[in-house]
């Protein structure tokens, strides 16, 4: 009886003491899917990789978790299929050997360099360790989603494990 409490404790004990990865966020508190509807613009802060999926492509580089706001602009009014208007501002968060093969295929490319400079990815909806992180980056490591996501409009920032992605239609 006593060894079983003993071991009970220990296992407690070092449970307890696991030290916090650094890239581990919890989105638990929050919302999987927060909407928002302004006449034809609606507006999608999410939390769910299944619903970014839709948006760009994640089967090369799956990410451990994700936030974006997605934005729709519904031109037609929904009377006709028209032109509409679209702007996604994400935030991927990678495993290290992801995070490796992303730069690697992004240093193997030969694509001009993108117009994108590291103020465009500072999103409203941002927490403030990533912001302080953006803020310390080197904004030339931008890499280009059209390569990583099968977009053909935007851009990509590097953080630590972490990707900063725009992609605009319009």
């Amino acid at each position: 009886m006593n060894r079983n409490l003993i071991f009970c404790l220990i296992i407690l004990i070092f449970s307890s003491c696991k030290e916090k990865n650094k890239n581990d966020v919890n989105f638990e508190n929050e919302p999987k899917v927060k909407t928002e509807k302004k006449k034809n613009i609606t507006t999608e802060i999410s939390t769910d990789i299944n619903q970014l999926e839709k948006l760009i492509n994640l089967s090369e580089f799956r990410p451990e978790k994700v936030k974006f706001k997605y934005t729709f602009i519904d031109n037609s009014g929904g009377r006709v299929p028209g032109p509409s208007d679209s702007f996604l501002e994400a935030l991927l968060y990678f495993d290290d050997k992801t995070m490796e093969k992303i730069r690697e295929t992004d240093q193997n490319a030969s694509l001009p360099v993108s117009n994108y400079q590291k103020h465009h990815f500072t999103f409203s909806w941002l927490d403030k360790e990533t912001l302080s992180e953006l803020e310390q980056s080197d904004s030339l490591k931008s890499i280009h989603p059209d390569l990583i996501f099968g977009t053909n409009n935007g851009g990509c920032l590097y953080l630590k494990n972490k990707i900063l992605l725009i992609k605009e239609v319009n």
